[in-house]
């Protein structure tokens, strides 16, 4: 999931704020030759050699600096490091970017690149990287529901003024490498959210979540997977024609295993090591 979901948010982004210290170069971005898909930075196919952080080591300049020789000596040319949204925003509005900077500082001063992961309102199935103006609200930000009733300090991905909120704090983030990386492009590429998913159940059982998953599969969603299914990831999806999907009770666990003329795409899960 690290580079899957990077490219296209990463690139819509930066098209989408102002210019500055923008370089005759274009952004690192993605080429397809042949059946080979290339990251190109600075006009050149570029192979990461890449080295992960550990989740909070990016969190404080001190604690990083002793790590940053360690990497380079290993003949690594990059780095992924965690950006926290708490940290980022710690009062709503009000954007600090110190760690950024230092981070992009120290990754150019040992002549490394970086992929910054976004933990925003999720890290490995929880939340516990959003801001404590987020975690406090639970009325504007709702947290999921288990089948067993209780909650759970995870945000719901029906939550509006969730997804608002998160799209306004990435949009500063890239906002702010433009500015002090447009021309350098020390940032090769972004993770926009890190590892979404429901622990303790197989997904969030609150009434809007149980609403929508009794509902038909939206239109669009089947039109794009049976124009582009000969391209999608191989093994991963296995799409039929539409049909209408079969009336379960909500919440219950037998509306996980529909059947199969119940939905038209049958996604294979991966199997546990």
């Amino acid at each position: 999931m690290r580079t899957s979901l990077v490219l296209a948010a990463c690139l819509a982004a930066f098209a989408a704020v102002p210019c500055y210290g923008q370089s005759a170069s274009p952004i690192p971005h993605l080429e397809k030759h042949g059946t080979a898909t290339q990251l190109i930075v600075d006009g050149q196919p570029f192979l990461a050699l890449t080295g992960e952080l550990g989740n909070n080591s990016a969190t404080s300049i001190e604690f990083i600096e002793p790590i940053w020789p360690k990497l380079a000596a290993g003949n690594l040319n990059c780095v992924l490091a965690a950006i926290s949204w708490a940290q980022m925003e710690p009062a709503e509005g009000r954007y600090e970017f110190a760690l950024v900077d230092g981070v992009i500082d120290a990754a150019r001063r040992h002549d490394l690149k970086l992929v910054l992961l976004w933990f925003g309102s999720w890290k490995n199935g929880l939340s516990s990287y959003a801001p404590y103006w987020v975690k406090q609200d639970f009325q504007r930000f709702p947290r999921i529901r288990l089948g067993t009733g209780k909650s759970m300090e995870l945000l719901s991905t029906f939550g509006d003024a969730t997804r608002d909120a998160d799209a306004r704090a990435f949009r500063a983030l890239m906002r702010h490498i433009r500015e002090v990386d447009g021309a350098r492009h020390t940032v090769v590429m972004m993770q926009v959210e890190n590892e979404v998913g429901v622990l303790r159940d197989s997904r969030d059982r609150s009434s809007v979540a149980n609403q929508a998953f009794s509902a038909p599969v939206p239109r669009e969603l089947m039109d794009y997977l049976q124009k582009h299914r000969d391209t999608l990831a191989p093994n991963s999806v296995n799409c039929g024609p539409p049909t209408d999907r079969a009336t379960q009770a909500p919440g219950s666990r037998s509306s996980d295993r529909a059947s199969p003329t119940a939905s038209p795409c049958r996604f294979k899960p991966r199997r546990r090591p």
